[in-house]
């Protein structure tokens, strides 16, 4: 532990705030199609994804980095490119193609700071506390998308680039992070000594990273389709579609103050109750209709979010803190790649629904993740039943 615990875990807290940096921009995209009528509407929706692409390449190498450089060093770096990345958007906006290399440049940051604040939870934190981290982490998480969301739509109504402007939110965490976080990296007692061995994962972990990535496939649904289902069923108006976006971050918010406790209790049946939430969350937008019962199903979807991730990632934590580094990495890196992907849902939906509607995906979203939830129950029941009989035959 260092001297100051609790500057640490505000160092951690605050540097997650961009994680979700790229929903800021999905209150804009509008203006941006208006602002470059000749690029295509796919063109547009990718700069919202963009980043998280660039995130799956570079958050596997920053945990390599991180074996050679200080993760104080790397994650204040990813925070600096972050602001840079917001000032530029704001000050240079001549093309849709110099907004993707802003775009990028977000990405990158994101890449390097996410996978060193998920390490340094590892490192300092052991057990129920780093699974408390964890949900605190991911409730950020969510906190810094809501505040950069309804800033950013505040900021718009000057002129669409100052939404950018946002992105100055990584600036708290880039001070607490050179206050706060050591400057040199904890080094394991237990050093792995061979290649070969570090790079070796389990089909243990490769199923977690699997999760991770469905997961937000069926996760990034809600907030890609939430605003079209509203304008198809003629329900309430801009201000509510967004009331149904901001409920989804506050569920998000809400669950990760409580999921150490619940890992504490269920243990990785915190993964069912991930996708249980979705189904339920979904099933109430798709069947009533009614501005309430979709408020509430928003609400539920959000929750889903702190209940799967850092049970994902505190999964593949192990004593030795250069591996755990690496495959938490990992872990983060496919769930982006399952974020990035998520627009391919759409088509999916279309050939098994016979329809192009949002209330269809929805209906889609509700029966798939009704066949994860008991698909993971079992899984789960499995998986401790083994875990017991190998306890029973050490002693």
């Amino acid at each position: 532990m260092t001297k100051n615990n609790s500057g640490l875990k505000a160092a951690i807290l605050t540097m997650s705030f961009i994680q979700m940096a790229t929903n800021a921009v999905s209150s804009i995209l509008a203006n941006i199609a208006t602002e470059f009528p000749d690029a295509s509407v796919t063109t547009i929706q990718y700069l919202m994804t963009f980043p998280n692409l660039m995130i799956v390449a570079v958050s596997v190498i920053a945990a390599g980095l991180a074996e050679r450089i200080s993760k104080r060093t790397l994650a204040a770096t990813g925070l600096l490119l972050a602001a840079v990345s917001g000032i530029l958007s704001f000050a240079v906006h001549g093309s849709i193609l110099i907004l993707y290399v802003w775009a990028g440049m977000l990405g990158l940051g994101v890449g390097l700071v996410v996978p060193m604040a998920n390490s340094l939870i590892s490192d300092y934190f052991q057990e129920n506390e780093r699974d408390t981290m964890l949900g605190y982490q991911t409730g950020a998480a969510n906190a810094g998308s809501m505040i950069m969301t309804y800033v950013g739509g505040v900021l718009a109504t000057i002129a669409w680039q100052f939404d950018y402007l946002v992105y100055l939110l990584a600036i708290p965490g880039l001070i607490l992070t050179l206050m706060f976080v050591p400057k040199q990296n904890v080094v394991a007692k237990d050093t792995v000594t061979t290649e070969k061995k570090k790079l070796k994962i389990s089909a243990y972990e490769v199923l977690f990273c699997i999760v991770a990535a469905v997961y937000m496939l069926m996760f990034y649904l809600g907030p890609t389709n939430i605003a079209l289902y509203f304008s198809e069923k003629q329900i309430g108006n801009t201000m509510t579609a967004g009331t149904a976006s901001s409920l989804l971050l506050l569920g998000g918010v809400l669950m990760g103050f409580l999921f150490g406790k619940l890992a504490e209790k269920i243990g990785k049946h915190t993964i069912t109750l991930g996708f249980l939430a979705l189904f339920v969350g979904y099933t109430l937008i798709y069947m009533k209709g009614q501005l309430i019962s979709t408020y509430i199903g928003c609400l539920l979807v959000g929750m889903s979010n702190p209940l799967v991730l850092p049970q994902c990632m505190g999964s593949v934590v192990t004593e030795d803190k250069q591996r755990s580094t690496v495959m938490m990495s990992v872990v983060f890196a496919i769930a982006n790649l399952g974020t990035f992907l998520a627009p391919g849902i759409t088509t999916i939906s279309k050939m098994v629904m016979h329809a192009e509607t949002a209330a269809s995906r929805f209906v889609f979203a509700g029966i798939v993740t009704g066949i994860l939830t008991c698909v993971s129950f079992v899984w789960v029941q499995v998986s401790n039943r083994r875990k017991k009989h190998k306890l029973r035959r050490r002693r």
